[in-house]
């Protein structure tokens, strides 16, 4: 069954040492491409996650928003315990030079408050245990849940292009049905423009010349095979609904050519009954081709 590219997935986790949520969304793209948000310090799963979408995603674009929040020790801010001693030198060295002056007098917790020595936007990840896997695992449940919603949401699109493609096919069974009488009821009228020509003149039609000109109608306005083609085309369309995997491309393509051969189908045919049933036809096409551009 065909998946659509919109949709929303999210998961969360949450352990004594950290939560770990993932929230993501997905729209139409022609190939596949992410856009990830995550924390500071966490670049380096930047790349799995790639990974981890290219293989269970072929097209659209998917936005990823990654939250990890340490719990408990794990959410102490990091120490800059090097800068820190080089404070604590500097403020030594100075303090010395003057009589009285110890190293109990150099306060901890007024070197503490320096800028730079204590981190105030990046939490501490180090001493979250397997948190790369942990946070891989919560993206696979994400993007497995992403996708099940794609997939209700392509059932659905299915199911409208299925009823679309019906619609087609009873327009193009009608056009079929009126190709012969378009034919004949040329020959009336081109024969009724004759006679009222030759009207108070001696001189009769000739059925030879009649018969060429309609001949040269007919196969001037044969669209049997655009209309043979259409049908198979039709045909193509409803297999690949079928279909599991990326079928959006190969839909696309088909549509291309099903507006192929109504254009056709419409430039070739003189006729009023059957230029309705082409634009009807082609508002069907058009219908399909939309649709087409949202499936993976």
């Amino acid at each position: 069954m065909i998946r659509s590219m919109t949709g929303y997935g999210a998961a969360e986790r949450v352990t004594d040492q950290v939560r770990i949520a993932v929230e993501m969304r997905s729209v139409n793209n022609r190939f596949f491409k992410s856009n990830q948000r995550l924390p500071d310090g966490l670049g380096a799963v930047e790349v799995t996650i790639e990974r981890l979408l290219r293989d269970r995603i072929s097209r659209g674009t998917v936005n990823l928003n990654l939250t990890v929040e340490p719990r408990g020790a794990a959410a102490r801010a990091p120490i800059n315990k090097d800068l820190l001693q080089a404070y604590f030198n500097d403020v030594w060295e100075f303090g010395s030079q003057y009589p009285g002056f110890e190293q109990k007098d150099v306060r901890v917790e007024a070197l503490l408050a320096l800028p730079g020595v204590v981190g105030s936007e990046q939490i501490l990840l180090t001493g979250i245990k397997d948190l790369p896997a942990q946070i891989e695992a919560v993206v696979v449940e994400a993007v497995e849940r992403l996708n099940a919603m794609r997939d209700v949401e392509g059932q659905a699109t299915a199911r409208d292009m299925a009823a679309t493609l019906s619609e087609v096919e009873r327009r193009i069974a009608a056009v079929e049905v009126r190709v012969p009488a378009v034919v004949a009821e040329y020959r009336t009228r081109l024969l009724e423009r004759v006679q009222a020509m030759l009207q108070g003149i001696e001189v009769t039609p000739d059925d030879q010349t009649l018969v060429r000109e309609v001949a040269f109608f007919a196969e001037r306005s044969d669209i049997n095979e655009e209309l043979s083609r259409l049908s198979s085309h039709v045909s193509q369309f409803r297999d690949l609904l079928a279909e599991s995997g990326m079928a959006g491309r190969k839909l696309e393509f088909v549509t291309q050519e099903m507006y192929r051969e109504v254009n056709t189908i419409g430039s070739k045919a003189s006729d009023a009954e059957i230029s309705r049933e082409v634009v009807e036809i082609k508002v069907g096409v058009d219908r399909l081709r939309e649709q087409s551009q949202n499936i993976e």
